[in-house]
């Protein structure tokens, strides 16, 4: 598992008449710097062309695809054809070589040996530690007071992603860990907009911005290196993710077998750290956004809240009961999909929509324009959670709502991040309700996460 070597294809040449139809583009540079200010703006555009469109982001060559067949296509029927593209290269500034970053073979290995941390039973059992963090954090919450509920979510969910997986209490550090994390998802996002040469100068130059990813970086290291030589040297016999990690041994390219080095453990640390608390923190977020905003939506959850539970703690066994929790759930990863696009290269040529897709293209597919398609929802950009009942499931597409992704990427912390939210929703929504600061007006930021810009400032009202 050592850092491999990716040689990537280089963007293809092909005849304009031989793409799908696609918005207008600009002269040397296409639609470049539109995705830079706007990509949200350029890719709802883009999905008007039809359900398989051209974007020129020089050098790329992308195709945006719009229509849950072809996506099923892309993910499942084709997925050994395509794999992570340059882009990747930008993650690992801060994740290392990983389970989110690693392709092929290597990303298997690394999946199959986290996969066990994230079985059912073992989800199950954390759901003591999830309700009881959530009681702790709102326990200092007062009547009228102005929080951050972006920031609060995030400590909470990092909070808790450490303790369960990782068996660690960092109370002291949570504050510099999310901090990190915040801006190390701007500092990869700006970078991951930019052209190779020019993000891979810019990164190592030793100006402010890199000065202080570094800085961010450097943070994280201080923490999780700690937390390895720590659990090194205590030589426990620990159930948790990071023992597992300690303990596993594999067989590398050349036939040996090997133990993890504290790089590569640290490396999936800081992966599991980063997806497994802020996908969950910023789907929160926005649903206290969508209640806040729909006050009869927001008496619904108070009032099954009152009946299912009433005023004892939330427990996992409430969890199946909670049926209109769980819809507002979907509903706000439908609207607001954390991770709200993904991208593959094309290694291997072949067949989408009526067109050869070339050995070098890059395949881009945004849940959040997916999810608001008129075609699979009605009222698309309405916030409607009764939508979500089981005949309407069942009769979606496959991929029309795929806020998990799919095919051998599916997010393997899924049932995790749904349980978790559930439960802090229970805890918190027994006590609280949230309006929004009339001086703040929410608007999506669309980093690697769909982040509220400015984060989400509301005002606490006890029930």
């Amino acid at each position: 598992m050592a850092a491999s070597t990716v040689t990537y294809p280089p963007r293809p040449v092909i005849d304009r008449a031989q793409l799908p139809p696609g918005p207008p583009e600009l002269p040397v540079i296409g639609q470049t710097l539109r995705y830079m200010r706007n990509p949200i703006g350029l890719m709802e555009d883009a999905a008007h062309y039809g359900d398989l469109v051209t974007l020129s982001t020089k050098p790329a060559l992308v195709y945006l695809v719009n229509h849950p067949d072809l996506i099923r296509d892309v993910v499942v029927t084709n997925h050994q054809k395509l794999d992570r593209g340059p882009n990747v290269e930008v993650m690992k500034y801060i994740m290392g070589e990983s389970i989110v970053t690693s392709t092929g073979a290597e990303h298997l290995r690394q999946r199959r040996l986290i996969q066990p941390s994230f079985n059912r039973s073992r989800i199950d059992a954390h759901a003591e530690v999830m309700q009881a963090y959530a009681a702790q954090r709102q326990a200092g919450w007062t009547a009228g007071q102005r929080l951050d509920m972006a920031h609060e979510m995030s400590a909470l969910t990092l909070r808790i992603v450490v303790k369960t997986l990782f068996g660690a209490e960092l109370d002291s550090d949570v504050q510099r860990i999310g901090a990190a994390f915040a801006f190390s998802n701007k500092y990869i996002s700006t970078r991951a907009n930019q052209p190779a040469r020019a993000r891979n100068l810019w990164h190592r130059l030793p100006v402010p911005f890199t000065r202080r990813f570094r800085r961010a970086r450097a943070d994280l290291d201080e923490v999780v290196y700690s937390l390895i030589a720590e659990r090194r040297q205590s030589n426990g016999d620990g159930d948790d993710l990071l023992s597992l990690l300690l303990e596993c041994e594999y067989e590398d390219d050349d036939g040996a077998i090997r133990s993890m080095t504290d790089e590569q453990v640290r490396n999936e640390t800081v992966t599991l750290f980063a997806a497994g608390h802020e996908t969950t923190a910023v789907t929160l977020t926005w649903a206290w956004h969508l209640l806040a905003t729909h006050p009869d939506y927001y008496a619904r959850f108070h009032a099954e809240l009152d009946e299912v539970i009433g005023d004892r703690t939330p427990t996992l066994a409430d969890l199946p009961n909670l049926t209109f929790t769980d819809q507002i759930l979907s509903e706000t990863l439908r609207l607001y999909p954390p991770i709200w696009f993904w991208g593959r290269m094309a290694y291997q040529s072949f067949e989408l929509g009526g067109y050869r897709i070339p050995v070098g293209a890059f395949i881009l597919a945004p849940q959040l324009i997916a999810q608001r398609d008129g075609r699979w929802f009605d009222e698309p950009l309405a916030f409607r959670p009764d939508r979500w009942t089981p005949e309407f499931r069942k009769s979606l597409p496959q991929f029309a709502y795929y806020p998990f992704g799919g095919g051998p990427r599916r997010c393997i912390g899924d049932g995790f991040a749904m349980m978790e939210a559930k439960l802090i929703m229970a805890t918190i929504g027994q006590r609280w309700q949230m309006r929004h600061d009339p001086r703040h007006k929410p608007e999506m930021l669309p980093l690697i996460s769909l982040r509220p810009k400015g984060g989400m400032p509301m005002y606490l009202e006890p029930r």
